[in-house]
């Protein structure tokens, strides 16, 4: 079922492509010498970024592990207080998880609406070319 849908689209595409390339001329925006003068002109990062970034991750992890910890100390577990640092990590790693996989989630169906808004927008050029002549 899939092939059926993705082989008429990749053709399309393919079609769309070879059309628009015959109608432009050589005039480009941007060529590749101004590319490599403006890649030439961006700053190398410091030495020691990335320890700095796991600095900031290691800051913010314990934070809230002791952020649950106290939220759990103060009403589930008010009888063991000493539960609280284990419940507090293993909460602490579910949540990352469970906003990588809602980001995921949103990106599959961003992705789904974007395909569709590709495939419009290509047929749609398409037309134009052929009314166009």
């Amino acid at each position: 079922m899939r092939t059926k849908t993705l082989l008429p689209l990749l053709f399309i595409i393919i079609l769309g492509i070879t059309a628009a390339a015959s109608t432009t001329t050589n005039n480009s925006i941007i060529d590749s010498t101004q590319l490599q003068s403006y890649a030439q002109k961006i700053p190398a990062p410091p030495s020691n970024l990335f320890q700095e970034i796991l600095t900031y991750v290691a800051q913010g992890y314990n934070w809230l592990v002791g952020l649950i910890q106290n939220i759990l100390q103060s009403t589930l577990l008010k009888r063991d207080p000493g539960l609280a640092v284990t419940y507090a990590n293993i909460i602490a790693w579910l949540i990352p998880l469970t906003a990588i996989y809602i980001i995921l989630v949103v990106a599959e169906v961003a992705r789904k609406i974007l395909g569709y808004i590709l495939a419009i927008g290509w047929i749609f050029l398409l037309a134009v070319l052929f009314l166009a002549h």
